[in-house]
């Protein structure tokens, strides 16, 4: 099953491709939240990719309730599965920035750091969802 993933943050959304089959995920772009062409660009990576489904990002405090954020991550994953009549599955994002630091490579072709985080949220579900 192909999904896209969503790292959603006040600023940006990072998004990542993968493949269940093979586990692997990767940073795809990096949007403004607020970005006028945020729905027309979506939009085209859904035609491009055709996924099965997104996976989204949960963000959880240190007491594992959640970040003043979450009401507009909810109505990001509503927004995605009204209009696009696809599931949303969610996933936690604990230490996903870490992690994304790790692959990101700074320059020209890199999608950017919240892309790479989406691409571990993805792998992160993967993982917790193999068969």
């Amino acid at each position: 099953m192909g999904l896209l993933a969503f790292d959603y943050g006040r600023r940006r959304i990072g998004i990542a491709v993968g493949e269940e089959l093979t586990g692997a995920a990767r940073g795809l772009r990096t949007l403004a939240t607020d970005a006028p062409d945020l729905w027309p660009t979506l939009d085209r990576l859904i035609a491009e990719w055709g996924p099965e489904g997104f996976v989204v990002g949960w963000p959880t405090q240190a007491d594992g309730k959640p970040t003043p954020l979450a009401r507009r991550i909810r109505a990001f994953a509503r927004a995605l599965e009204e209009r696009y009549r696809l599931p949303v599955y969610w996933c936690d994002e604990h230490l996903t920035s870490h992690l994304a630091r790790e692959r990101s490579r700074p320059g020209r072709n890199d999608p950017g750091l919240d892309a790479h985080a989406a691409a571990v949220i993805l792998e992160g579900w993967f993982l917790e969802n193999a068969s």
